[in-house]
């Protein structure tokens, strides 16, 4: 896995509440990308059962797909037998996310309430590395900092020495700033490079536009790679573009049409895809100002 994160290096995002299985699917059929990481799976009371993770990760398609299952929780022993069921369903690797801001999300000590205790993460790190013992990709999806980017350095260094990490991702914002406009995102992001090991696979996030501005970012910077987030959604064939899938990929422009008609006619089917879904991937694509998006809220308003 390691190794085809190094072919293919620009990812998608995760992204809760827009990846909906409808879309996923409808992704595929476009062949817009090789490798998913989902969006997160909570992990709380209990461990989800087998039939219950291979129903997340189906719309992904892992038997024709790369499939990274990302997991968030607080507890080490849950979380690490979710790490080796998700596997043993076909997932081909592990991501905790210790970086989604929701104030619901902190409040429960995961996400990026993780930030805030960083040596119990520590441990839920080094209990999911020590129970996949080498034998899975495992990554960790993080902000740099919670109050503060100087955070960061003493945070990483932890959690890279906790257990065996292939692979960091680092939103260049903190828990606190969410996702307002703030300043420093190269300077945040090669000081961060700079504390983690070589051998470490480190991926980029954040305000990334297009896949020339991704690729800019790695040499600039010597990160591995980087994950693309809302920007994908305005051209969902800009991976398959850059990657060169096929000789018949469309450009952005086309690609937005062909994307946008694809779209309309997704069936609106409770957990699978609703006009909520539909109004904010709108907005995504063509803006808040935009004709399609007032005909979305519309639809809704007449529901």
């Amino acid at each position: 896995m390691k190794d085809f994160l190094k072919k293919y290096n620009l990812l998608i995002a995760p992204m809760e509440g827009v990846m909906r299985p409808a879309l996923i699917e409808l992704c595929n059929e476009l062949q817009v990308s090789k490798v998913w990481v989902t969006p997160f799976l909570r992990v709380s009371a209990t461990v989800p059962k087998e039939r219950e993770l291979k129903k997340f990760l189906a719309p992904f398609a892992p038997d024709k797909h790369r499939v990274i299952l990302q997991i968030m929780g607080v507890d080490k022993e849950k979380l690490s037998e979710t790490a080796l069921r998700g596997m043993a369903c076909g997932a081909a690797g592990i991501d905790l996310n210790c970086g989604c801001p929701s104030n619901q999300v902190i409040s429960h000590g995961a996400g990026a309430g993780a930030l805030r205790q960083i040596e119990h993460t520590a441990g839920i790190i080094a209990e999911i590395s020590s129970r996949m013992n080498g034998q899975g990709f495992f990554s960790v999806k993080t902000r740099l900092g919670f109050y503060s980017p100087e955070e960061a350095a003493d945070t990483l260094k932890l959690w890279s020495n906790a257990g065996k990490v292939d692979m960091f991702t680092l939103h260049y914002r903190t828990a606190v700033e969410g996702y307002k406009s703030v300043p420093g995102r190269e300077e945040r992001l090669r000081a961060a490079r700079a504390v983690l090991p070589q051998e470490t696979l480190v991926f980029g996030n954040g305000d990334i536009e297009n896949t020339a501005e991704a690729q800019s970012l790695c040499c600039e910077l010597n990160l591995d790679g980087a994950m693309i987030g809302r920007a994908f959604w305005r051209d969902v064939f800009m991976l398959a573009r850059y990657f060169n899938f096929s000789d018949a990929i469309p450009d952005a422009e086309n690609a937005r049409k062909i994307f946008w008609n694809k779209l309309r006619k997704i069936e609106y089917k409770r957990n699978i895809w609703s006009i909520g879904n539909a109004i904010e991937l709108t907005g995504m694509i063509f803006g808040a100002a935009s004709p399609e998006f007032a005909a979305m809220k519309k639809e809704f308003s007449q529901r």
